[in-house]
């Protein structure tokens, strides 16, 4: 009779295995929090990326002009608000646009600001600022 009992004992989870199950649940999300932050900063990144590919192929077009003559050193100009992308409501990004260079810089929307890219017309190279803000939070890899 007694060894009926012992064997109808309920199995519970010790303190022990209740701390090992959160420190596993707590090593997992330190793996995958970072990896999740830079897929979100890639992914934003993207959209500066293609805009201002299609800031680069309309002054191209806007030089090649031969009534215009002259570079467009505004967006304006060039008449593309309505082909930039956004990720959200409003741009992550703004950009300038100089007779050589096209210049993306983070807003406050993007989670840090004043990091910039830079597309060198008309064919790149793509490159980072040299700032520290630029290469802490955006990684050179990222670009095409």
């Amino acid at each position: 009779m007694a060894d009926s009992n012992a064997l109808k004992k309920e199995k519970k989870f010790s303190l022990i295995e209740l701390i090992m199950i959160i420190m596993v649940v707590g090593i997992i999300f330190t793996l995958i929090i970072p990896l999740r932050n830079d897929y979100v900063y890639k992914e934003r990144l993207g959209e500066a990326i293609r805009n201002i590919q299609i800031i680069a192929r309309a002054d191209v077009e806007f030089k090649n002009n031969p009534d215009n003559g002259y570079y467009a050193f505004d967006l304006g100009m060039l008449n593309i608000k309505d082909k930039l992308e956004k990720n959200t409501e409003e741009y992550l990004f703004e950009y300038t646009l100089t007779d050589s260079t096209v210049v993306a810089t983070t807003k406050e929307i993007f989670g840090k600001k004043g990091a910039q890219i830079s597309y060198f017309l008309p064919t790149g190279p793509w490159q980072l600022g040299e700032d520290k803000v630029s290469k802490n939070i955006l990684n050179a890899n990222w670009l095409p």
